[in-house]
C-alpha cells in the first residue's frame, strides 16, 4: 500500500499520480484535517464574504472515490516507522506501506509573547481557524493583524470588509518584504491606506494585554493599540515533526535528493515540508509555493511506483493581486554586486528587472504585469539570452540603468 499523510497540493497531485501509473496497488490519503482539499490562498477572501468556504475545494469525496483512494479524514498520525515500514496513529492502529509520502505541509508561527494563548488570538491556515476568525468577527469592533506578508495582508482586507478597524504591524521596514523592494512596498501601502487599512511598519509587537484571559489590546515599545481580536499572520515554518521524530534528516524542512527520497528508504517527502535545491542560489530552501507542491507530488509518486524521475527546482514566485494592486515577483528582485538593475516607476505602476550577465536573476512588476510571466520564465530556466536588453525593454517606458 503507499500511504500519503497530507491531502493539500502536493499529497493529492501525488495521490492522483499513484493511480494513474499503479492502478492496482491500494493508495491510502490521511489528514487531520475534517476538511478536503482546498485552496489555502482563498481562506482571507471567505473571511471577507466574497465567496463560501465550498468555492475553496478542490476535492469533494467524490474524486477521491473516482480515484479508487482511500482519504481518511480527521485522522491524526502519532509517528512513522521506518525500519519496519508502518504507519502509526493516535489510536494506536499501524498501517504497513511499501512507499510513504510526507506531504506534511506548513504550520503557522507563533511567536513567544505574553498573553500569545489568550482567547482572541487566531492565526489562518486551515479552514478551522477561518470559521472561528469570522464567528470572533461577528462580534468584534477592531483587529490587530501582526505580520504584513500577503496572508496578513489580505486578512486585514478581509475583516476591514467584515467593519473591523483594522491595524497591521510588521516589524520589518516595509509590507510583504520577501516579495517586494522599498519603492514597490510603498505602493501597497499607501493603497491599503486607501482600503483604512491602519499599517505600522518597523514595529514590534512586545506582547498582548488581556482582561479575564481575552484580548483587550496590542503592546508595542512606545504605546498600546486596543483591540477586540489578533491574527498573528508572521509566518509558516514546514511541518517536520513526525520526520525529525523518526530519525529523518531535517534542516530547514525534510531534507530530500531530486528524486523527493529522504533519509530513509521508502520514504518519499513534497511540498512545504520538503527541503530542496534553490534553482537561483544552489542553496537549500523551502519554496512554499503552489507550483512548487504540484511538481514534487508528481515526481515524488513517479518514484515511489518504480520511475525515475528528478525534480528540477524552484525559484521563489507569487502572482497575487494585493488592495486591488496585481503584482508579480519572481526570483531575485535586490540584485547583487556585479548585477544589473532597470526600474520604470510611474504613478501605481512600478517595474523592475535584475540582469546577472545575460540571465535574467528578477522580475519584480506592479500594477501593469503585461510581460511578467514571460520574464519569469526565463528565470525558471536560467538560460543565457543572446540580447537579454531587446527582451525587457518592452517592460519600460522608460529605463534607469542602477550601477549594481
Amino acid at each position: 500500500m503507499y500511504i500519503i499523510i497530507g491531502q493539500g497540493a502536493a499529497g493529492t497531485t501525488a495521490a492522483r499520480t499513484l493511480r494513474e501509473l499503479d492502478p492496482a496497488t491500494p493508495v491510502t490519503v490521511i489528514t487531520d484535517e475534517g476538511d478536503y482539499f482546498y485552496n489555502r490562498i482563498d481562506l482571507p477572501d471567505i473571511i471577507g464574504g466574497k465567496y463560501g468556504p465550498e468555492a475553496a475545494a478542490l476535492a469533494v469525496p467524490e474524486t477521491f472515490a473516482a480515484l479508487d483512494v482511500t482519504c481518511r479524514m480527521g485522522t491524526t498520525v502519532r509517528a512513522i516507522h521506518p525500519d519496519v515500514r508502518q504507519v502509526e496513529l493516535t489510536t494506536g492502529e499501524r498501517l504497513d506501506y511499501q512507499k510513504l509520502l510526507l506531504a506534511t505541509g506548513s504550520v503557522p508561527v507563533l511567536p513567544r509573547l505574553p498573553g500569545i494563548d489568550a482567547r482572541g488570538v487566531y492565526t489562518l491556515w486551515t479552514m478551522d481557524q477561518a470559521r472561528a476568525i469570522i464567528s470572533a468577527a461577528a462580534g468584534a469592533r477592531s483587529a490587530v493583524v501582526v505580520g504584513a506578508g500577503l496572508i496578513g495582508l489580505k486578512t486585514a482586507l478581509a475583516l476591514t470588509a467584515r467593519g473591523l478597524e483594522v491595524t497591521v504591524v510588521e516589524k520589518l521596514p516595509r509590507v510583504m518584504p520577501r516579495q517586494l523592494d522599498d519603492a514597490a512596498a510603498a505602493i501597497v501601502a499607501e493603497r491599503l491606506w486607501a482600503r483604512n487599512v491602519e499599517v505600522l511598519v518597523d514595529t514590534e509587537v512586545r506582547g498582548i494585554i488581556t482582561a479575564g484571559g481575552a484580548v483587550t489590546g496590542v503592546e508595542f515599545s512606545d504605546r498600546t493599540l486596543a483591540c477586540d481580536m489578533v491574527v498573528m499572520a508572521i509566518g509558516v515554518r514546514p511541518n517536520t515533526q513526525l520526520a525529525a521524530a523518526a530519525g529523518l534528516k531535517v534542516g530547514r524542512g525534510i531534507a530530500v535528493d531530486p528524486c523527493q527520497l529522504t533519509s530513509a528508504d521508502g520514504v518519499y517527502a513534497a511540498g512545504d515540508a520538503a527541503e530542496i535545491c534553490d534553482a537561483l542560489s544552489g542553496e537549500p530552501a523551502v519554496p512554499a509555493i503552489w507550483p512548487a507542491a504540484v511538481e514534487q507530488g508528481r515526481v515524488a509518486a513517479w518514484n515511489m511506483a518504480g520511475g525515475r524521475l528528478q525534480y528540477s527546482g524552484a525559484v521563489a514566485m507569487n502572482s497575487v493581486e494585493v488592495a486591488g494592486v496585481p503584482l508579480v515577483s519572481v526570483g531575485d528582485i535586490e540584485g547583487a554586486a556585479g548585477d544589473e538593475v532597470f526600474i520604470s516607476h510611474s504613478g501605481g505602476n512600478y517595474k523592475k528587472v535584475v540582469l546577472h550577465g545575460k540571465v535574467v536573476r528578477g522580475v519584480l512588476c506592479l500594477g501593469d504585469i503585461r510581460q511578467a510571466g514571460v520574464i519569469g520564465g526565463l528565470i525558471l530556466r536560467q538560460i543565457e539570452l543572446e540580447d537579454p536588453y531587446r527582451l525587457i525593454s518592452p517592460l519600460f517606458s522608460f529605463i534607469d540603468l542602477i550601477a549594481g
